[in-house]
């Protein structure tokens, strides 16, 4: 929907479904005399929230991505990518002051207690929220959809002159001598916008333009000609220019790494207890219950459950991402993607085989879960994220990573299936059931494995690639609409049709 009504109009809709999903959760009940059921309604309002959410994903990517500069768009998303770490480290320390308020505001009204403490846990979210919407209101269309979709190169210029002044956008947008035949500009850098973004049809020696590319055979157009869905455009792209590897490619990696990590079950109580050696129960208990003896309060539970979460889940993850952030222009991200796959594959054999011999938990273990998060999040957890942005057109960019995004809670969902027939053994304090964790995690090795092949001979490269050039250092990114053409690059007939039309606009 982005694709077809703007990324400026869904980006605050989206939110607003976010916002409104989540003040419906808070004010779940039962009714009166039991006259609603409550999990129903929680059902359904999540499902609302997940929406929203599956929205933002895309959304804050291809947005993020169509409005920065071509040299600092990786570490712009690799800096939106960092508030997802950010949040959940924020969405703890708000769960361990509720604890403690509600421990002391409540006194033995127990259930009272725990049922405002998740209330205000969900309910506080919705603050950011609305402070988000307020700035997404403010936010210009994206001048890449206004040029290429809205066809009005006026707005366009008008906003990218608004947002970045004429020194930024100079930086961004390179002169070159094919702006020759795009005529007069009223600008001299939103000139340099259309040159990066208008394939030319210049007479070269590596390149001649398929016949039908000319002005009188392509589609008429004219300023304010909207751009619409196209299935031979679709067809000639993905199918017969071989675009559909990277969209398979993107989705695939991204449903192997969440089917991977959402089978771990590192956000489960129990597991958390576990592996910190601080479960302490007999038989089967409610999953938050990590300790049954008769001397310990829930509240206990609960503060032990965030701490331990906090150590695991948040460190890991905002050491790697702040890593991302500085690094994403240092090394390729491509490659980043596929070794940290190989990373990721390595730890988990090494706990696997560790749960499956010696049984060891504590601070071996947890040792091991914080370079797992730190290599999730520095690589493919942020690429999966960035890389989509990336490599499509703007026509296609917010579908392709939707899709993406998608494929991903996929695999989060097919784990659960999973686990439901084959259980995994991870809250067991049994030999036999850490014996069957450690057989999983080597599973989920497999997969992360299959994730780095797929890196590797599906997903093209978006930073330029020197001969001999080192390994490490500062490596300069394409611009999206050099990637936008595709396996095929210039040769692309999908890429220059459109082009065509768009230039014929703009003559």
């Amino acid at each position: 929907m982005a694709d077809k009504y703007g990324r400026k109009k869904m980006y605050g809709v989206e939110l607003m479904v976010i916002i409104g999903g989540t003040l419906g959760v808070v004010m779940c009940s039962t009714g009166a005399n039991n006259s609603m059921d409550i999990y129903a309604w929680l059902i359904w309002w999540r499902v609302v929230v997940g929406i929203g959410v599956g929205a933002d994903y895309p959304l804050s990517a291809i947005i993020t991505s169509e409005f920065a500069p071509t040299p600092k768009r990786a570490r712009m998303l690799a800096s939106v990518f960092f508030m997802q770490p950010l949040g959940q480290t924020f969405g703890n320390v708000v769960s361990l002051v509720v604890i403690v308020a509600s421990r002391n505001a409540n006194g033995k009204d127990l259930v009272r207690a725990v049922d405002s403490m998740w209330r205000w846990v969900i309910g506080i979210g919705v603050i950011p929220g609305v402070i988000a919407l307020a700035f997404r209101i403010a936010i210009p269309e994206s001048p890449r959809f206004l040029l290429d979709i809205e066809d009005d190169p006026i707005k366009a210029e008008f906003d990218a002159t608004n947002l970045f002044g004429e020194p930024t956008a100079d930086l961004e947008f390179e002169a070159s001598p094919r702006m020759d035949s795009l005529g007069e500009s009223s600008s001299s850098h939103f000139k340099h916008f259309l040159e990066d973004v208008t394939p030319t049809p210049t007479t070269t020696n590596s390149w001649n333009p398929p016949p039908d590319w000319t002005r009188r055979q392509s589609r008429p157009a004219t300023l304010n000609s909207h751009w619409k869905f196209s299935q031979k455009d679709i067809f000639q792209y993905f199918w017969n220019e071989g675009n559909w590897r990277q969209l398979a490619a993107t989705a695939l990696c991204w449903l192997l790494l969440d089917f991977s990590f959402y089978g771990i079950g590192l956000s489960n109580p129990q597991f958390l207890a576990k592996t910190w050696g601080d479960l302490h129960i007999k038989g089967s208990q409610p999953i938050w219950k990590t300790d049954d003896s008769s001397s310990t309060s829930i509240y206990d539970m609960f503060m032990h459950n965030a701490t331990e979460a906090l150590v695991i889940l948040n460190i890991g993850s905002v050491v790697g991402s702040s890593l991302l952030i500085v690094f994403a222009n240092h090394f390729n991200r491509v490659s980043l993607q596929k070794y940290g796959f190989l990373a990721l594959a390595a730890i988990f054999i090494a706990v696997g085989v560790m749960y499956r011999t010696v049984h060891i938990t504590g601070a071996v273990a947890v040792t091991l879960y914080v370079i797992a998060q730190i290599a999730f999040n520095f690589g493919p957890n942020g690429t999966t994220y960035i890389l989509p942005a990336e490599l499509f057109p703007t026509r296609y960019r917010a579908s392709c990573h939707g899709i993406s995004a998608a494929s991903g809670k996929l695999g989060s969902v097919l784990v659960q299936i999973f686990s439901t027939y084959y259980k995994f053994g991870s809250q067991s304090l049994s030999h036999e059931g850490t014996e069957r964790y450690g057989t999983i995690l080597i599973v989920f090795s497999a997969a992360m494995v299959l994730g780095a092949v797929i890196t590797h001979f599906w997903i093209p490269q978006v930073q330029e690639r020197k001969p001999g050039e080192k390994w490490y250092g500062e490596k300069k990114s394409r611009s999206l609409e050099e990637l936008a053409r595709g396996r095929l690059g210039i040769r692309s007939q999908s890429a220059t049709r459109f082009a065509g039309r768009r230039m014929s606009s703009v003559l």
